[in-house]
Parts: C-alpha cells; sequence; structure tokens
C-alpha cells in the first residue's frame, strides 16, 4: 500500500511539474495559433479538408504501430528499461508494416471521400507513422519520470518548425502542401531531439514474456484507442464523406480552434495526471481526494471557457479569419460548449487506466460509439449546422454514461459535479448575464466599434464578472487555487 510519504512526494512531484507541462503547453498552443491563422488567410478551407481527410487515416494507422504500448511503458511495474527494449522493436515492426498497408490504400480512401488529392497527400503526410515508431519510447519514459522540464524545452524548439516551412510555402502558392511540409518538417526535428535528450538506446534484445505482460495492458488501451479514434474521427469522415471537403475544412477548422483554447487553459494538468495516478493506483483513497480535487480545477475553467466560446464565437471567427470562412462562427460556438461540458469528466479515462483496468475505459468508449454513430449517420444527411447540434446533444449523454461509471469505481456521489461545481456554475450563469448585456449595449450604443476592440471588451467583462462572482461564492478555492499557482511557479 501506498505511505502517506510516498504519496506525498508523488503530489509534490506531479504539482511540480505542472510548470512546465503548463510552460510546454503555453509554447505549443500558442505557437501554432499564430501560424494557424496566418495560414488560413493565405489557404482555403478545401487545403484543411484534404489534409484533414490524411489525418483520419493516419489517426486510425497510430492505434495499430503503438498497440497501446506506450502507455503500458508508462504504467508497467517491471524493470522501465527491458520494457523499453519491447516498446521500440514491437512499433518499429509495426510501423513499417502500417505504413505500406496505408500506402496501398491511399487512392481507395481518396476515392470514398471523393478526393482524388487526397491520395499523394496521404502516401506523404503518412511518413509520420514510420517518424514517429522511432520516438514513442524516448517520449514515454520522459513522460513516465515526469521530466516534464526536458519535454519543455523539446517542445519549444520544434514548435516553431512547422510554421517556418508552411507560411513561405503557403505564400508563394503551394496549397495542401504548405501543411504537409510543415507537419514532416516539425516531426523530423522532434525526433532527433528526443533522441539527442534521452539517454536510453535500443538494444539487440526482446522477452517474449515481459511482452506478453505489456500487450495484456496494451490490448485493452488499444482497444480504447480505436473508441478514442471513432470519437474523435468518425464525425470527420461522416462529414468528409457526404458534406464534402469544404464543410470538413470548416468543421475542423472549427475543432481545432477549439483545441487550441481549451489546451492553453486546461492541457497542462493532463500529461501529468496518467504517472501521477500510476503511482497512486494502490491506495484508492487517496486517488480519490485528488481526484475531487483535480476536477473542481478543471471544472473551474472548463465551464465558463466553454460558455464563453458560445457566446463569442462568431465574434473570434470574424476578427481572426473574415468572411472567407462561413459559417465557422457557428461552429466554434456549438463546439466549444460541448468541449466545456465534456472537460468536467475527462479524469475518469485516467483513472481508469492508471488504476490497471483500462478496458473500463474501452468499454464506455464503445458505449458512446453504439449510441453516437448512428446520430451522426442520420444527421449528416440534414446539413453541418443540424451536425453540429446533434454532436452537443450527444455530449450530455456521455456525460450521463461518464457519471455511472465513475460512481461504481470511486464510490462518489452519483452527484459530484454538482458538489464540486456548483459554485462554478453559478459564476458561469452570472457571466453569462453581464456578457450578454453587454453585447446588448454594444450593440444599441456603441455601434461601429473595431471588431477586435468588442471582442476584446466582451472577454475582459466575461472574466472580471466570473471571477468576481466566485470569489464571492467560493472564496476558500480561489484562495486554494492561488495557493497552488505559487507552488508551482516556485523553482
Amino acid at each position: 500500500m501506498t505511505n502517506q510519504t510516498s504519496t506525498s512526494d508523488i503530489l509534490h512531484k506531479a504539482t511540480r511539474s505542472v510548470k512546465w507541462s503548463a510552460l510546454t503547453e503555453m509554447v505549443t498552443r500558442t505557437v501554432p495559433p499564430l501560424v494557424f491563422v496566418v495560414l488560413a488567410k493565405l489557404l482555403t478551407p478545401e487545403d484543411y479538408g484534404v489534409v484533414g481527410t490524411a489525418m483520419i487515416a493516419i489517426a486510425f494507422c497510430q492505434m495499430f504501430w503503438d498497440a497501446g504500448l506506450s502507455k503500458a511503458l508508462v504504467q508497467t511495474k517491471d524493470s522501465p528499461l527491458d520494457a523499453a527494449q519491447v516498446v521500440f522493436w514491437t512499433n518499429l515492426v509495426l510501423g513499417g508494416v502500417v505504413y505500406v498497408i496505408l500506402f496501398a490504400g491511399a487512392p481507395w480512401i481518396a476515392n470514398f471521400f471523393h478526393s482524388p488529392k487526397s491520395a499523394l497527400v496521404l502516401r506523404v503526410l503518412g511518413l509520420q507513422v514510420i517518424i514517429a515508431s522511432f520516438t514513442s519510447v524516448q517520449q514515454a519514459l520522459l513522460m513516465r519520470e515526469m521530466d516534464f522540464r526536458n519535454l519543455f524545452w523539446i517542445k519549444l524548439l520544434t514548435a516553431f518548425v512547422p510554421g517556418v516551412f508552411s507560411i513561405p510555402l503557403a505564400f508563394y502558392g503551394q496549397g495542401v502542401w504548405a501543411l504537409v511540409a510543415g507537419t514532416l518538417a516539425g516531426q523530423m526535428v522532434n525526433l532527433g531531439l528526443l533522441w539527442r535528450q534521452s539517454t536510453w538506446r535500443p538494444r539487440w534484445e526482446y522477452s517474449a514474456v515481459l511482452a506478453r505482460r505489456l500487450f495484456g495492458f496494451g490490448f485493452w488501451v488499444a482497444l480504447e484507442g480505436l473508441g478514442i479514434w471513432l470519437m474523435q474521427w468518425s464525425d470527420n469522415i461522416v462529414v468528409g464523406r457526404f458534406l464534402g471537403v469544404h464543410e470538413l475544412g470548416v468543421y475542423r477548422t472549427g475543432l481545432m480552434m477549439v483545441a487550441i483554447v481549451f489546451g492553453l487553459a486546461l492541457n497542462p494538468i493532463v500529461p501529468v495526471l496518467y504517472p501521477a495516478f500510476s503511482r497512486m493506483q494502490d491506495d484508492l483513497p487517496a486517488l480519490s481526494r485528488i481526484f475531487h480535487r483535480i476536477n473542481r480545477t478543471v471544472i473551474a475553467f472548463a465551464l465558463p471557457i466553454g460558455t464563453g466560446l458560445l457566446l463569442l464565437g462568431p465574434e473570434v471567427v470574424a476578427v481572426l479569419f473574415g468572411a472567407k470562412w462561413q459559417g465557422l462562427g457557428m461552429v466554434v460556438s456549438v463546439l466549444g460548449f460541448s468541449a466545456g461540458i465534456s472537460w468536467t469528466v475527462c479524469l475518469n479515462a485516467e483513472v481508469y487506466r492508471a488504476t490497471g483496468i483500462p478496458k473500463m475505459t474501452a468499454l464506455i468508449m464503445w458505449l458512446h460509439l453504439i449510441i453516437y454513430l448512428p446520430a451522426y449517420w442520420v444527421s449528416a444527411h440534414y446539413g453541418l449546422q443540424t451536425f453540429i447540434y446533434t454532436r452537443l446533444g450527444l455530449v450530455f449523454v456521455g456525460e450521463v454514461i461518464q457519471i455511472v461509471f465513475i460512481v461504481k469505481l470511486l464510490g462518489v456521489s452519483p452527484f459530484y459535479l454538482w458538489h464540486e461545481g456548483k459554485t462554478m456554475i453559478l459564476s458561469t450563469a452570472a457571466m453569462v448575464g453581464v456578457v450578454l448585456m453587454a453585447k446588448a449595449l454594444l450593440w444599441g450604443y456603441v455601434a461601429g466599434v473595431a471588431g477586435w476592440l468588442e471582442l476584446a471588451l466582451l472577454v475582459a467583462l466575461g472574466v472580471v464578472s466570473y471571477i468576481g462572482t466566485l470569489w464571492i461564492l467560493d472564496r476558500p478555492f480561489v484562495l486554494s487555487f492561488r495557493g497552488m499557482i505559487r507552488k508551482v511557479a516556485r523553482p
């Protein structure tokens, strides 16, 4: 059983790791958006749609070349250096096999999406599979040790590479190939830096006994990965198949914008959770306590951000992209609110994996899919707007499923989200009232104000009203969060 001292040490290390994880996310979530905004003005929704069709297939292949072994390496109780040998050679062989299949199947995939240009793009961009198979072990070992400081420097140096390649090529009219070149260049630099930083090197050895244990864990992670792929990409498949690459480009751009916003705010927490929870897998009471503490923090950010995007999505798109991206404002608004709701149960999957029962996450994922896929298929026939609102409704269905399972594992109350987040919910409601009143006043009395100035004013009013209300309703939480930030920032 994990004793109090070791649990405290894990929490301390995890807290300190958040600083470097946060810096990593700030870099990886700040630089790409700037590149993205520039490229969106030079490229078209169709360009993003063609790349989107390729990424659907590449993401699918990732499940097979990794087979869940990277996460098994983070979680394993066996010697990590011995396990790393198994993971490296397995991933390398699977990566080569998968790329050959991907290369051969590219014309069929392009035909499925009615996009002939996608075939060659997929064959070139698919080289990511080979590159990634050389980096999975180094990255997993750094994550296992919660060495987010070194990961930060690697991400910092690689964050600028795609833009350096993509922007000049897009400016000179290379279209979709600007995106392809930037992506592959970034992957290659990341490969070089990870190998330079890591002291681990592969040896000519392979333990079949250890492989069976890792595959036992990795099978459920891979099955979950297939579910995740379907969750993340089935909507893209349906949109691309029935609505075309233009609508797919608009839809994926909206998804990317939402991911960028939430990534800046919340993704620094996620990489730390899995290794931290894994160290506490034998002490469920301690795991339950930290689960509640972190979940309150996630809710405090996710709800106002998601609701803010719902209120201000069109204004954000108008300022950043202009008229070329028709319909993107609605997509950002609804997807942003959907993401805000989904994030309130994001910790659940990390708990299941960390406690050695990844099959729980896999089963939940497939239960979602049984409900989601038919709804996607039907709603796509009625246009992008109907599809988007159907997706929002499904988020609430998924929320109920997640709550039922976490209640069974940790024994928490079925109403734990309300108990943990009621002050955040009320503060978000206050923020909505303030922003809507401000929008009405700006429309009626400050007509002609610059778009960026209006957006900045509305965002500032929303932030101040939310934090102010939360301070009144839940001052201890605000003070506790401030204390945590000071710990994280401490050298």
